[in-house]
């Protein structure tokens, strides 16, 4: 698990290093769409992986998981809705950007 892990950071960190390179080389939102989709999507993940090392390793209710887990997606919700709010990046770029992380830790969860 921990090589899958580490080969997921650095799957990830390159791909989000590449697409803000390709934002400021060609000022395109819809690589800066892809960028803030990456950087979302991972910290959804590390996050997600955050809370279930949390919950396995502690002897916490389940009460105070699910609290947890609640506020996690209330903030990364809220860091979405602002982003997407505040700055005009593409829509279409976020998603891939979002779905490019999902597919990347899929992947790898499977083996491939």
């Amino acid at each position: 698990m921990l090589k899958k892990n580490s080969l997921f950071n650095l799957a990830s960190i390159n791909l989000a290093i590449i697409t803000y390179l390709a934002f400021l080389y060609t000022k395109e939102l819809f690589a800066q769409g892809i960028f803030v989709g990456i950087v979302l999507s991972y910290m959804n993940i590390k996050s997600t992986q955050i809370i279930a090392k949390f919950f396995t390793e502690t002897q916490r209710s389940k009460s105070f998981i699910f609290i947890l887990t609640i506020l996690k997606i209330t903030v990364l919700a809220g860091i979405a809705i602002y982003v997407l709010r505040t700055l005009s990046i593409d829509l279409i770029g976020f998603l891939v950007g979002f779905s490019v992380i999902l597919i990347v830790f899929i992947l790898l969860n499977q083996g491939k």
